[in-house]
């Protein structure tokens, strides 16, 4: 701790490691107090005043790390002063001492003691005795930095400098070029610009960055931390707009460029132009109404040139509409702004409104909206007016009507969301409305014919009814009720109008019952099954609304229970009812239950009635589902306890019962007393019956129910009992037997049980057997694939890659030795095994799969093997890279058109051919002639989709090595 020498000061200034190694050491000394900053600076003056430039720049270097370790709380006001004075003094010294003086003030701005005075010194010095584009990038980016420290600490010191601090700030900047400072400009000065008086240099600060202006900017793929073009063109858009003066030059800069034939200036000049919910930022709507308004015209031409009749890229004329939304939108603040705004659009648009077949139509309605969404009192009212007159000509065909009930409709819709639906001029709106009902009124008459062209113009009146529902006259709905009624009581016609009788159930449910509801209740019987459904389905919706709940409850339960309902119509009732119960809450399920007991009576219904179809019978499992899983956990024990003794599982009802029971039982119930029957029961209804149905219902039961058994003793030897009757099924040759025994494994082997393992094996020993082989296979495809409409709520962590791992245990050897059965049940496994479990054995598995190409199995175990390979050669994985002359050819082979080649597996391999192009090229050339050559075949595929496939992957061979486009 002794005070620097001039000896051991010139010792440090030798290389640049002693100089920061004796930074640090007089850093340390300083912050304990040793010795002043000032006994430094005398010490080290024979450098900072050295003759010698080389010697300057080490010792002002050593000072300025000095400070820049220091702490900022440190040195006093008066050390400060007397430093700032020094650097002062050394900005006239030679270029190369400027780094370590850079350095040097930008830790001493930060220092908390400094007096703010010195600010203003050190800027006027710096802009003065030296420029910013003379330094070095890394330099400059300090500098910047610097700058942007003192706009956001210093503002008012700053102020006392005017114009000189401003003209220094646009000296800095102008002729930057390097991205990264770019991107430190354009972050802090849009707040500078728009808090600054920019005095008369207001135009010439535009300028500075208007030659910026679009910006063209590729940043570097191997720059993990690159800055992309859109990030600078946002923060660039924003410092063109940062302050009110700007507003007429942004404009004449952005129409300017509009013109231009690159995408990117247009749609960044869009983006300057208004804010564009597209770019996702601001831009000239941050200037005020009155501002913008004297340049309104000029941009709205260039916008239009752009959306009318419309640009060909869809992209720039998207950005335009929304551009000239925006700006719509914004104007609506001022009313008189607005108006003039859209009187200046509307008077172009409007006559293109009146003739559908003109091609300025479509443009002309995508303006349309766009002003109705800006200010939907004042345009919507002129263009439904427009409409309202061309409908009133005698000669509009309902070619015209249909498009222009379409817009109508989108017309209202956007005014009600603007809450102006009601600001409508109401003579205007009832007209229209009339014309839209006496289109849907057509229903009615007794020659109407239901051609294709009139069902349009009936789905296009009603989309204009759903919105206009809260603005309709009582003479209207009395109107809008009977046509109602006709059209879902119509024999032949399907409309959706649900949207229309939920909006007038929620404004008018008395009308609604009386006009809608009962009519089609108190006719119910005499209808025919397809407007029963119908009825159904609009009744349906307006469930959630109290004043209808009970009404529509009453005729789905009578139309359930009734003794003489016919089966069709009981079906329609069981539909009905299960979409109650899947689109209402659990409070409302469970209510009903209690007020109803409806489970107890499904299971009657489901017993006790005659001849029920098996559809029917699904869906009173489905209904029993739906209302088990939602009641607590103790009333799913007791219905379990009161009705599965009861039932006899042989019996189609019964099954179904259990099912729906059984199937989405919560898993902490115990079925350990039921367990053995169930278990004995299903197994010999699988064993049994031929009817397919019965059979899956039984399998799903099966593995639902050893999935959620408690692992205790006796089920376990309840289940070994079970599995060794179906061995020796299996030894008599039961295919069904191995089929069941694959479901059982899979519920255990998803639940994690050590039993498990055992099936496994029996199921792999059997892949060998002359008659059950495909019937083993198969039943890995079972193990391993994904049930939705199964419940395995016990799931054992990683249960796949346990799988994975017993699987190769108990077969790896016999792979190794092939066999066909073998290799289809491992890829069947592998369908379902993680990438990152089969990538880390791919050495062993990747011969395998290239195995299963080559002996051209069944489609589905091919198209599964192609869909993992594709996956790694997706990623151009080194592995598959070094085994493409194995993999390719068998792609080139499973492309061709042959009885075993289906669609699929020819897609697969000719998309497995393309991805491989990725891969670098020098490994595909030895391969391009034959590839090219061999898929000239699949270019004649009888398929379409085979033949488009085809055409990409040659395209893509064909370039392999080609000269690159750019």
């Amino acid at each position: 701790m002794t005070t620097p020498t001039r000896a051991t000061l010139e010792k440090a200034l030798k290389s640049d490691g002693s100089l920061q190694k004796a930074a640090v050491e007089i850093v340390k000394d300083l912050s304990e107090g040793a010795y002043d900053i000032s006994v430094l600076a005398e010490q080290l003056g024979f450098a900072l005043t050295s003759p010698e430039m080389e010697q300057r720049v080490a010792g002002t270097n050593l000072l300025s790390a000095v400070l820049v370790a220091l702490p900022q709380d440190l040195l006093q006001e008066r050390q400060l002063a007397f430093l700032a004075t020094f650097y002062i003094d050394r900005l006239r010294d030679h270029h190369n001492v400027m780094p370590a003086i850079i350095d040097g003030i930008g830790a001493l701005v930060h220092m908390s003691s400094l007096a703010p005075a010195q600010i203003p010194l050190i800027l006027k010095s710096f802009f003065e005795h030296t420029t910013c584009q003379s330094q070095t990038r890394a330099d400059r980016t300090k500098l910047f930095n610097l700058f942007k420290y003192l706009t956001l600490n210093y503002r008012n010191e700053l102020q006392t400098m005017a114009g000189d601090f401003v003209y220094g700030l646009i000296n800095s900047i102008d002729g930057e070029r390097d991205p990264r400072n770019l991107d430190i400009i354009f972050s802090f000065m849009p707040e500078f610009m728009a808090t600054y008086n920019l005095l008369h240099l207001a135009e010439e600060m535009f300028e500075i960055f208007a030659c910026y202006f679009p910006i063209d900017f590729n940043p570097s793929k191997q720059d993990p931390d690159a800055i992309t073009r859109d990030e600078l063109a946002e923060k660039l858009t924003n410092c063109l707009v940062a302050n009110n003066e700007f507003a007429e030059w942004t404009v004449v800069l952005a129409v300017e460029k509009l013109e231009s034939e690159l995408l990117v200036a247009k749609l960044d000049s869009i983006q300057l132009l208004a804010r564009n919910s597209y770019f996702r930022h601001q831009a000239a709507l941050k200037f005020p109404p009155s501002v913008l308004e004297p340049h309104f015209d000029q941009i709205w031409q260039a916008l239009k040139a752009e959306t009318f009749p419309g640009n060909d890229n869809e992209e720039v004329l998207r950005a335009s509409l929304k551009a000239i939304a925006a700006l719509l939108e914004h104007a609506s603040q001022v009313p008189e702004i607005s108006h003039s705004y859209q009187s200046s659009i509307l008077g172009v648009i409007l006559p293109h409104l009146s003739d559908v077949n003109q091609r300025l139509f479509h443009p002309a309605t995508g303006i349309a909206l766009v002003c109705v969404a800006g200010d939907a009192p004042f345009a919507a009212e002129k263009i439904l007016n427009s409409f309202r007159l061309k409908l009133q000509t005698p000669d509009v065909s309902s070619e015209q009507k249909i498009k222009i009930y379409h817009i109508v409709s989108q017309v209202y819709k956007l005014s009600a969301v603007r809450e102006s639906l009601l600001k409508l001029d109401v003579a205007i709106r009832e007209s229209l409305q009339d014309d839209v009902i006496a289109s849907v009124r057509l229903v009615e008459r007794e020659d109407f014919d239901a051609k294709q062209e009139d069902l349009e113009l009936q789905v296009a009146a009603l989309s204009v009814l759903n919105e206009s529902a809260p603005v309709l006259s009582e003479k209207q709905r009395a109107l809008v009720y009977k046509a109602l009624v006709q059209l879902v009581s119509h024999p032949s016609i399907d409309l959706d109008f649900t949207p229309l009788t939920v909006s007038l159930g929620a404004l008018q449910p008395v009308e609604l019952q009386s006009n809608f509801i009962d009519p089609c209740v108190r006719n119910f019987k005499i209808f025919s099954n397809f407007v029963k459904r119908k009825i159904y389905a609009n009744l349906l919706p307006l469930l959630p609304q109290m004043a209808f709940t009970q009404r529509i409850l009453e005729l789905i339960m009578m139309e359930l229970f009734k003794d003489d309902t016919p089966e069709p119509e009981r079906l329609l009732a069981l539909e009905a009812l299960n979409k109650v119960l899947a689109q209402e809450d659990q409070r409302f399920v469970v209510d009903l239950q209690q007020e109803s007991n409806l489970l107890h009576k499904l299971i009657e219904l489901g017993q006790h009635t005659k001849d029920l179809s098996l559809e029917s019978l699904e869906q009173i499992a489905g209904g029993l589902s739906r209302i088990t899983q939602q009641l607590p956990l103790s009333e799913q024990s007791a219905i379990v306890s009161e009705y599965l003794p009861g039932l006899n599982l042989s019996l189609s009802a019964d099954l179904y019962i259990a099912k729906g029971l059984l199937g989405y039982l919560h898993k902490d119930i115990s079925l350990d007393d039921h367990f053995e029957r169930l278990l004995s029961d299903l197994t010999q209804l699988s064993l049994s019956t031929d009817n397919e149905q019965l059979r899956v219902i039984a399998h799903h039961l099966l593995c639902s129910l050893v999935n959620k058994m408690e692992s205790n003793p006796a089920n376990r030897s309840k289940l070994k009992k079970i599995t060794q009757q179906l061995k020796e099924a299996i030894k008599k040759g039961d295919v069904r037997a191995v089929e069941i025994l694959a479901w059982v494994a899979k519920g255990l082997v998803v639940a994690g049980f050590d039993e498990a393992a055992d099936i496994v094996g029996d199921l792999s020993d059997l892949l060998k057997h002359p008659t059950l082989s495909t019937a083993a296979a198969l039943g890995f495809d079972i193990i391993a694939a994904e049930y939705p409409e199964l419940d395995l709520p016990v799931v054992k962590f990683l249960y796949k890659q346990k799988l994975f791992h017993t699987i190769m245990g108990k077969m790896g050897g016999k792979l190794a030795n092939y066999c066909v059965h073998h290799l289809k049940a491992f890829v069947y496994v592998l369908k379902a095994t993680p990438q990152a479990v089969i990538k880390m054995n791919i050495e062993q598995l990747g011969p395998l799969l290239f195995k299963s190409l080559e002996e051209h199995n069944e489609p589905q175990s091919l198209c599964i093997a192609l869909g993992i390979c594709e996956r790694f050669v997706e990623q151009q994985d080194e592995y598959f890279q070094g085994h493409l002359a194995h993999l390719i050819p068998s792609c080139l082979e499973l492309s061709k058109y042959k009885a075993q080649h289906t669609m699929q597996v020819r897609i697969a391999a000719l998309q497995l051919l393309y991805d491989i192009t990725k891969y670098p090229t020098f490994v595909l050339l030895p391969h391009k002639v034959d590839v090219t050559l061999a898929l000239a075949a699949a270019l004649d595929d009888p398929k379409r989709l085979v033949r488009n496939t085809a055409v990409k992957a040659r395209n893509a061979w064909y370039l392999v090595g080609a000269a690159s486009g750019n």
